[in-house]
């Protein structure tokens, strides 16, 4: 990677502005010119693609048989793998079209704090520092080896937020700089996948302050109302996040063996479990899952499994016929989630909300005395 790429990678930039703007992604002004000014290159100098036999392949701007195909995909509307662990996906520089959505969701204010959880590679930090000023931003993640280069491709674009490594779903971090009541936050965006709000966010928060962030399969909008509470409701966007980790976990959830228990008919076939909406539904309803699809020649889903880090597993034979192994019966909890979603004229995203309180979180449909679910924290 060289800086006689410069010249190209600004009219990719700016050619992926106009793509943002055009398709309704990016409104805002400041953010237009955030995203303009900021250079993802710099950011993501490689990433990893799916290569033969279903391993990863380093793509580097620094290899000059994959430099074209690098910047190109680098300023394309797409999420990229940036970091690996044991050769599975750790972490990644998300898709812009969703990052705008995001930022843009944090509100008009420019004179706000903002505390971002999941520093990746950078580049949403960087945004950040554009708009909000590099004093105003703490950004967080749980690796040194992520925030440690994150630090050094903020330094080299020429930002300087604030980079901690720790656990962002904890309190305040020891190397954080101290809060009082005039220094919290005015607003909080993750980029990682939670399953809940963690409450050690809200007394971070200046009354009214605002928490953007992935709850499932979706991004939820919360304002805080006490100390203690927040209420809100979640944006028309799909959101597919690698999930929160904490010290030690490396949050994956790794398929567990499938043993050839019974089979019985199911009441829904595999096209239910690519219905992004009801996905939305079972993201809030069941603890994460992991999924594997068949797929017919025609692309369409014939069979599916289902599992989770606990020893769970179903398996939906392309024969209509599934089987469920381990603790939780996991695919009569799919069904039971459909029964309700059908029942409810198959709801979009943002006919869901969320509300806080003391006693736990809960996210409802149309309206706070609705269908109900309580957010367990991951299981």
């Amino acid at each position: 990677m060289t800086d006689t790429a410069e010249p190209t990678a600004e009219s990719l930039r700016h050619a992926m502005v106009d793509a943002l703007t055009a398709d309704g992604s990016l409104t805002d002004p400041g953010w237009q010119r955030a995203f303009r000014d900021v250079p993802r290159h710099l950011f993501v100098p490689y990433f990893y693609r799916q290569g033969p036999g279903g391993s990863q392949q380093r793509v580097s701007g620094d290899d000059p048989g994959h430099a074209a195909e690098w910047l190109k995909a680098v300023y394309e509307n797409r999420a990229l793998v940036t970091h690996l662990i044991d050769g599975n996906t750790a972490s990644s520089s998300s898709q812009p079209s969703l990052m705008a959505v995001m930022l843009e969701a944090l509100g008009e204010r420019a004179d706000i704090r903002v505390k971002e959880i999941g520093t990746g590679a950078g580049y949403n930090a960087a945004l950040l520092s554009h708009r909000y000023g590099d004093d105003q931003v703490v950004t967080v993640d749980i690796d040194h080896d992520i925030t440690d280069t994150a630090r050094r491709r903020l330094g080299r674009a020429g930002y300087r937020p604030t980079v901690i490594t720790g656990d962002g779903a904890a309190a305040q971090s020891p190397t954080e700089p101290r809060r009082s009541e005039s220094r919290r936050y005015g607003a909080i965006i993750a980029t990682c996948g939670l399953s809940r709000i963690p409450l050690a966010w809200l007394p971070e928060l200046a009354p009214g302050g605002v928490i953007v962030a992935p709850v499932g399969y979706g991004i939820a909008r919360v304002h805080r109302t006490g100390e203690a509470e927040a209420d809100g409701r979640f944006l028309t966007t799909p959101a597919y996040f690698m999930p929160l980790r904490t010290a030690g976990d490396s949050g994956i959830i790794r398929r567990p063996q499938l043993s050839d228990g019974d089979r019985r008919p199911s009441t829904i076939g595999a096209d239910a479990l690519a219905d992004e909406d009801f996905r939305f539904l079972v993201s809030i309803t069941m603890p994460p899952l992991g999924w594997q699809y068949d797929l017919g020649d025609d692309g369409t889903p014939t069979g599916a499994r289902v599992w989770t880090s606990n020893g769970s597993i179903a398996e939906l034979r392309p024969d209509g016929t599934v089987t469920e192994t381990g603790p939780r019966p996991l695919w009569s909890e799919l069904e039971s989630a459909h029964r309700v979603y059908q029942a409810h004229d198959r709801p979009a995203r943002d006919r869901y909300g969320i509300t806080i309180t003391g006693a736990g979180q809960q996210v409802w449909l149309d309206r706070p005395d609705g269908p109900s679910w309580t957010m367990s924290p991951r299981r």
